[in-house]
């Protein structure tokens, strides 16, 4: 059984948590049944505000006290806005230790779009190729060197077990990305083409 936590922040933005959340669930129905596979999310309340006056209620409430890096595989980091409160909750320091034990650990660490800030924050892009939102006027992207990063203009950006992507549309991809590196292409390939998404099938 593999595990990923889905960390679901104030001002988290809906199109960078569902796909991953969708994206497993179909594969749980038409995917392949070897392996079970779940996405758990998890937040600092029970209940959060997410971007566009959504609120989520998580399936876990953050506990310092758990290894959850023992336990998961690895971490996904949705982005958001920082007017709804983002920026503040990705910068708690509880936050950033988490972070700090999944890549001790060498598990898989997803920044989505601006979640990239949130790995940049924790100190894991030194040295390290990275993307995050470069849209606008690239006030995100501009951070990356600051992070010690090394800053690539590009959707998605892997370097080892650290994968960074650039915007909402982003983590459908990474979502069917993630989906192909823990089963295999085949089975991402029979999970979409039932989700619809018929591009991303292998002709």
């Amino acid at each position: 059984m593999k595990k990923f936590l889905l960390f679901i922040s104030n001002g988290s933005e809906m199109l960078e948590i569902s796909p991953f959340i969708d994206i497993f669930g179909w594969n749980k129905i038409v995917g392949d049944k070897k392996e079970k596979i779940d996405i758990v999310t998890i937040s600092y309340e029970n209940f959060v505000n997410a971007t566009w006056n959504l609120i989520l209620k998580a399936e876990l409430k953050f506990n310092e006290d758990i290894m959850y890096e023992n336990e998961y595989d690895g971490i996904i980091i949705p982005g958001g806005f920082g007017n709804a409160g983002y920026f503040r909750d990705i910068k708690e320091e509880r936050f950033q230790k988490l972070l700090k034990k999944f890549y001790e650990k060498d598990k898989l660490i997803i920044g989505i779009c601006t979640g990239a800030i949130a790995l940049g924050e924790a100190g894991i892009l030194k040295g390290k190729k990275a993307t995050t939102y470069f849209l606008d006027n690239k006030r995100y992207f501009n951070q990356l060197e600051k992070f010690g990063a090394i800053p690539v203009m590009e959707t998605i950006v892997q370097d080892k077990n650290i994968y960074t992507t650039a915007n909402p549309e982003s983590a459908l991809i990474m979502g069917f990305k993630l989906l192909e590196k823990v089963t295999s292409k085949e089975n991402m390939e029979k999970v979409a083409f039932n989700m619809g998404y018929l591009y991303l099938v292998k002709k």
